[in-house]
Formats: structure tokens, C-alpha cells, sequence
């Protein structure tokens, strides 16, 4: 009866993030009879909601803006998946102001475990030398906001998304198809990257979190498959078919050439601390990845095994 299991809420449940813990709770039997997924979309008509539907999901709507409507969303619920779409609007102060009131209600509502989606703390962990990359500062400010509040919590620091590397190609040639894979500096070859596909593996990582609390609560655990340095990056890519090699430019270049999709100033220098700060710093701070696999029992996906499953990606080399 639905009324035995704990209800588990994830929002952005139509999302890469939310889609995945939703599937991976729903298609586990063993977390399908300890929880019942109350999965929030922007659009409950959109077919990726019905389809959420289908499989046995109650989906509604919610506005993280609106802490009313949070507290119907969270009605009742035993734990929480919350990420946060900068995406969306691109305005990294609404992303803290909508984590900091699911953490409120989570709090008011007696959550039992809210995993709360974050980033690295850039501005922090470079004492204010680098302060513009904001889509990672503004889920990062969070991460503190849901410790204040001694919410029963877990956060998980996601590593680069295996379909970035995609959207970093620039085509060379078309006869035959060639590309550069392009950074600003002071990326190198080097240079190291933790890669995660994320609609393959967080979902089952944070299944585990959700199914082990002796082993998860009111920690932090980094998530990515690997550390792979651009040169890995580059073989692993010419290794699947596509003709690729790297390329650094300086900074100006580079901002130039992501204005030219339209995005924002202050999105180009944010995105250009990014890479500094990951080259520079580490992505993580050195900090390991080794707890997070320890909560799964199979090994993470591999950038060359993702890569040959993207149609994205078999677009590239045909």
C-alpha cells in the first residue's frame, strides 16, 4: 500500500539530474517498496512527466520562488532531492534563493534527508581571488545555508558532464569532419577534469545515499567516474572515430567566441574562472572521488563507453 512507503520528493524529475534519481528509485524494486516518488516538473503535461507517471510516479507541479507551494510539494515527505536549473534564467541569485527555501521548508516539514545538488565554493576556496563564477558560488552558498539549519542532509559536488565536452567542439573541416576541442587558457593538456554522465550514474549514487544513511548523512561526497586529463580526453574521442586535437586560447578569444552565442558578459567571465579555477586549483581541491564509488557496487560509466552510446556523438563522426 502506498501508504507503508516514505515519500521521496525529486525535483527537476523531467531534468538529466532529476530524471535519473527518479528512474533509478522507480526502477529499483527494492527502493520502489521503501519509497514513493513525488516527482516535481515545471510542466506535468510535458511527455517526460507522463512517462514519469506511467512508471508509478505521483508528478506535480511546484514553484521553488513560492515556499506555499514548496510546502505542498514536501507535504509528508521523508527525504528530498533538490537541484537547482541556472540554466533556465540564468540568475545565479534566484538559484540561492530557491535552494535556501526548499532547505526552509525541509526544515519546517521535518525532512529526514534532503540531498541537496551543489557545486564548489570558487570565491571561497580562492580567498576572493576569482569571484565571477557564479552558477557555481550561487548552489555553493546553499551548501552552508542547509548546515546552519542542522537539516538531516547530504551534498553531492557533481564533476563536468561528459556532454560538455560535446558542446566545447569546434568544427575544423567538414570533408572529412575534423574538430579542435577548445579551452581558454591556462588549460593545458594536463589539465584534469572529473567526468561524470550524469543521466547514467547519479541516479544510482543517489539511491544509495537515500537507502544507506548510517553511511551518507550530513556528509559531502564529490561525484564524478575519473579524473581525465585533456590528453586522455582527446585519445579517448580519436580513439571512438572522431579526428579531434586540442587547442588553448587566450581569454579574450574565447569570451568573444561564446558572446557570439549570445551569452551574457558576465556568463563569458564566469566561464572563464571556471577553467582557470579547475586548472589552477583543482576542480575539486585535490579532493578525492573514491567515497562515492564506495556507495555502488558496479564502476561508474567510462568517458569512452558514454561517448560511443551518445547519438550526439555518432553524429560528429559519420
Amino acid at each position: 500500500m502506498d501508504f507503508d512507503r516514505k515519500v521521496f520528493v525529486v525535483f527537476g524529475a523531467t531534468g538529466i539530474q532529476g530524471g535519473s534519481v527518479a528512474k533509478a528509485i522507480l526502477d529499483d524494486s527494492i527502493a520502489a517498496k521503501q519509497f514513493r516518488v513525488r516527482a516535481i516538473s515545471r510542466d506535468p503535461a510535458k511527455p517526460a512527466a507522463t512517462a514519469l507517471a506511467e512508471q508509478g510516479a505521483e508528478v506535480i507541479k511546484a514553484d521553488m520562488e513560492a515556499k506555499e507551494s514548496l510546502r505542498m510539494a514536501m507535504k509528508d515527505a521523508h527525504g528530498v532531492f533538490a537541484v537547482t536549473d541556472f540554466w533556465q534564467k540564468m540568475e545565479y541569485l534566484a538559484e540561492t534563493r530557491q535552494g535556501k527555501n526548499v532547505a526552509d521548508i525541509a526544515k519546517e516539514m521535518g525532512v529526514k534527508h534532503l540531498i541537496w545538488s551543489s557545486l564548489p565554493n570558487i570565491s571561497q576556496i580562492t580567498d576572493g581571488k576569482l569571484t565571477a563564477a557564479v552558477h557555481f558560488d550561487g548552489k555553493a552558498r546553499v551548501d552552508e545555508y542547509i548546515r546552519s539549519l542542522a537539516i538531516p542532509h547530504t551534498i553531492v559536488r557533481l564533476g563536468v558532464y561528459n556532454s560538455f565536452l560535446l558542446e566545447s567542439l569546434v568544427p575544423v573541416s567538414s570533408d572529412p569532419p575534423s574538430y579542435k576541442l577548445v579551452f581558454p587558457e591556462p588549460v593545458h593538456l594536463k589539465a584534469a577534469m572529473p567526468l561524470l554522465d550524469p543521466s547514467a550514474d547519479l541516479g544510482g549514487l543517489v539511491k544509495a545515499i537515500l537507502l544507506r544513511p548510517d553511511r551518507s548523512l550530513n556528509r559531502q561526497f564529490n561525484i564524478a567516474e575519473r579524473y581525465y586529463t585533456l590528453e586522455e580526453i582527446i585519445n579517448s574521442m580519436k580513439s571512438l572515430g572522431l579526428n579531434v586535437d586540442f587547442q588553448a586560447i587566450d581569454q579574450k578569444t574565447f569570451k568573444d567566441s561564446i558572446a557570439a552565442r549570445g551569452w551574457p558578459d558576465f556568463l563569458q567571465e564566469d566561464v572563464v574562472q571556471v577553467f582557470q579555477y579547475a586548472t589552477e586549483y583543482g576542480y575539486f581541491q585535490g579532493e578525492g572521488i573514491e567515497q562515492a564509488h564506495e556507495l555502488v557496487s558496479q564502476p561508474l560509466t567510462s568517458l569512452e563507453k558514454s561517448l560511443s552510446g551518445s547519438a550526439d556523438f555518432a553524429k560528429l563522426i559519420k
